[in-house]
């Protein structure tokens, strides 16, 4: 079976998505919510009911996702369809109106985000937003500010350089005379500094030649099979389906269509509207 698009008829917040289903009765969600859960065990990040907006205007409308240990997830959708703005709640940039952020079966609704930071929730923001006046090292050094007491900070540093040779021979210039690609090494780099237990990655393609953005999902892949977890937030849904373990489909803030990222990518309905089908 293919993962299908849910209809447009339910009223908002009562969208439910259609999910892929493999025929495997304990990858189902037990409380009916947003999709398979594809490993056993409790998820690492469980949001639940998830409504938040910008002023009157609600943005998401009680989303439901989990993400499992290990996992790479992917949420795709159009720009504008709330998916930056999933990941500030995540990161306790963007306020709740409704629902519940729990991340290792913890409850995050009143965790500031260094908190979360600290917890491992680390966050590569859209548009690289490096800190352009300062050298390649220091915004690196930056990554691993909630670590300045940990020895190993320095091996981490050379763990980088050895991951982008680039970063290395650069390590002396401002951030801000980097290439996009070699900026977006640069985020992805001060956050793996950090060590995350669970790395958020907004839209990483975004303005970037397609041979860079071959590079950069490469070095996701890489990530991957290292065991990171990871939730990555792209409108390149092709690119960001084709690495992902599950997917999510996110329209005007509701999660259309969930499963799988290959059974995502096969599916004529996300096809047509996402992948130019």
């Amino acid at each position: 079976m293919n993962a299908t698009l849910s209809t447009p008829a339910a009223p908002r917040g009562e969208q439910r998505a259609r999910a892929f289903d493999d025929g495997a009765a304990p990858g189902e969600r037990a409380d009916g919510g947003a999709g398979p859960i594809a490993k056993g065990g409790a998820p690492l990040l469980d949001l639940r009911g998830i409504r938040t907006g910008y002023g009157r205007i609600e943005a998401l409308h009680g989303l439901d996702v989990a993400i499992h240990p290990g996992e790479t997830v992917a949420l795709v959708g159009a720009n504008g369809a709330g998916k930056s703005t999933l990941l500030r709640v995540i990161s306790g940039l963007q306020p709740l109106t409704a629902g519940t952020v729990t991340f290792d079966g913890d409850n995050l609704n009143r965790r500031k985000a260094a908190d979360r930071v600290h917890r491992g929730i680390v966050q590569v923001p859209e548009g690289r937003q490096v800190f352009a006046g300062l050298s390649v090292e220091d915004n690196l050094m930056l990554g691993a500010f909630s670590r300045r007491r940990d020895k190993g900070v320095a091996d981490d540093l050379e763990a980088m350089y050895q991951r982008f040779p680039i970063l290395k021979e650069k390590r002396r210039l401002h951030a801000g005379n980097l290439s996009g690609g070699q900026q977006q090494m640069l985020a992805m780099g001060r956050a793996l500094m950090a060590k995350p237990r669970l790395l958020l990655l907004d839209e990483p393609s975004m303005g970037l030649a397609p041979l860079i953005i071959e590079e950069i999902f490469g070095i996701i892949t890489e990530l991957k099979r290292e065991g990171i977890t990871i939730f990555v937030v792209e409108q390149n849904a092709s690119e960001a389906l084709a690495i992902a373990d599950r997917g999510y489909v996110l329209e005007t803030g509701d999660i259309v269509a969930t499963g799988s990222g290959e059974a995502l990518l096969n599916d004529e309905s996300v096809k047509a509207a996402y992948l130019g089908g």
